[in-house]
């Protein structure tokens, strides 16, 4: 199924895939209302300080370059006039490309200039990168959060202009609540949002607690899940047994075991020296992530 295009976005620009190839490139075919393909220099041109990507891969720009020099620009970027009365032009969408050009020393860009105010030089600019998948969850995260506190928008609005639900506008936005070096684990891609999700649940200093053993243990957000539920459950059996408190050096022991396996492990010992040790999964996959420990 095709990606629709965001609201905010479809409503200026529409696009139809290029014909096939004759032997020649093709240039993607691009109807904007009211404007036109323009050549515009690369000095004229200013980056957007509102982009909503902040990193840039070196590499992947170098690649697109590459493919310019080819076989040219396919897709024109997308402009707008400067604010400040003056010869020039902001970015829109489009700056991977921009950087591209500027780095092969070309003279001019193939460019759309189009008439557009700041919250909808924000808006298009993030539906762009949404579409192609270009930002990480906290770029997305903050740029949400910049169209609601800047332009007073709700969520609701939010979700119409970038064709999202409204849940998942919030969830996006509460990752910023997380203690700064989790958010920037999620930037870097050292745990995935999907544990993210799971560290908002967990209360206070606990996050980081939880996010440290992710990165020692190398769990997996099932594995995570079930530490959780398993130290949970543990705290509430330990409430029920204040009268027989465990041994301080059993309990030691399965703290390490907790720790180790990730998941939850109890130890049962009687006054004879003997016991057993129960290890909890939770699922056939958590089961052979276990016995890969024992390997």
């Amino acid at each position: 199924m095709a990606k629709r295009l965001g609201k905010g976005l479809g409503a200026i620009i529409s696009t139809t895939p290029p014909p096939k190839s004759t032997g020649e490139v093709e240039e993607t075919i691009v109807h904007v209302k009211g404007d036109s393909i323009v050549e515009i220099p690369l000095d004229q041109i200013t980056t957007n300080p509102d982009q909503p990507r902040t990193h840039f891969d070196d590499v992947e720009i170098e690649n697109l370059a590459e493919s310019i020099r080819s076989v040219g620009l396919i897709q024109p970027i997308l402009l707008r006039k400067a604010n400040d009365n003056k010869d020039g032009y902001t970015i829109i969408a489009g700056e991977r490309r921009f950087r591209a050009a500027k780095s092969l020393e070309l003279d001019t860009i193939r460019a759309i200039v189009i008439k557009a105010n700041e919250e909808e030089n924000v808006t298009i600019a993030l539906i762009e990168n949404i579409q192609r998948q270009d930002l990480d969850p906290i770029e997305e995260a903050k740029a949400y959060r910049l169209l609601i506190n800047r332009f007073n928008m709700k969520q609701n609005d939010v979700a119409k202009r970038v064709g999202k639900e409204r849940a998942t506008i919030a969830n996006s936005i509460r990752l910023l609540s997380l203690p700064d070096i989790i958010i920037n684990a999620i930037s870097e891609g050292s745990i995935s949002q999907g544990h993210a999700k799971v560290l908002l649940g967990v209360p206070g200093s606990q996050k980081e607690y939880y996010f440290g053993l992710i990165l020692s243990q190398n769990l997996s957000v099932r594995a995570l899940e079930s530490l959780i539920k398993s130290n949970q459950d543990k705290l509430s059996g330990d409430s029920q047994s204040k009268k027989n408190p465990k041994d301080p050096h059993i309990k030691k022991m399965e703290d390490k075991l907790v720790s180790t396996l990730g998941t939850k492990v109890e130890i049962k010992h009687s006054a004879t020296g003997k016991g057993r040790i129960e290890i909890n999964y939770y699922s056939l996959d958590d089961f052979e992530r276990i016995l890969e420990k024992f390997e």
